[in-house]
């Protein structure tokens, strides 16, 4: 499966699929959960390959090597490239989670202010770090959107704690649960319907 390694799924019928994404340089990490948030229940997650080979994973740092024109261009590949791995990664987490499409696709974010135009970035080693984070997670946001899912950015820092949800989530879910599958679990929880809503 080039878009992604599927991890772990777990079968259940759910009234809601809520998918919660963390982003790293060049993948991201999913979790589908269902259920209510009043108990939330482990589906399936997966990790993401966002850049294919051949494609640098951090592609500010490579494009600081090029004339703005080569730049630009590089960055666009590279933008194109991990929307279109996040659209089949997502839609391969949904077909395992054995569920419905989506209610939404929630994506960590972290603040980053940084120059709107490539030129800018290249300027700075430090914004050619936090340019790649934004990149990613506009394209994993890029590819919900794509898919026909409500796509919401949830600042890192509004993320609920969630303790005793995320010790039993991770039992149903088994290793790997690292930071980054518990915080694209946090994440999801932070969209799931409360009993009632609709």
């Amino acid at each position: 499966m080039p878009a992604g390694r599927l991890l772990a799924t777990v079968s259940l019928v759910s009234s809601s699929l809520v998918i919660g994404v963390v982003t790293r340089t060049g993948s991201a990490v999913a979790v589908a959960l269902g259920g209510s948030a009043a108990v939330p229940r482990f589906l399936a997650r997966q990790e993401i390959e966002l850049v294919p080979p051949g494609l640098p994973a951090q592609p500010y740092h490579a494009a600081a090597t090029l004339d703005l024109a080569g730049a630009e261009l590089l960055i666009a590949q590279v933008e194109r490239a991990a929307e279109e791995a996040a659209a089949a990664g997502l839609r391969a987490l949904a077909g395992a989670a054995a569920a419905a499409a989506p209610h939404a696709v929630a994506v960590v974010v972290k603040p980053a202010a940084v120059p709107d135009h490539v030129a800018g970035v290249l300027r700075s080693h430090a914004w050619m770090h936090a340019a790649e984070g934004v990149l990613y997670r506009r394209a994993v946001l890029a590819a919900a959107s794509g898919c026909g899912w409500p796509a919401h950015a949830v600042e890192q820092s509004a993320l609920p704690a969630a303790g005793q949800a995320l010790g039993e989530l991770g039992q149903a879910a088994g290793r790997p649960w690292r930071r980054a599958e518990k915080d694209a679990a946090r994440a999801a929880l932070t969209l799931m319907r409360a009993p009632g809503d609709h």
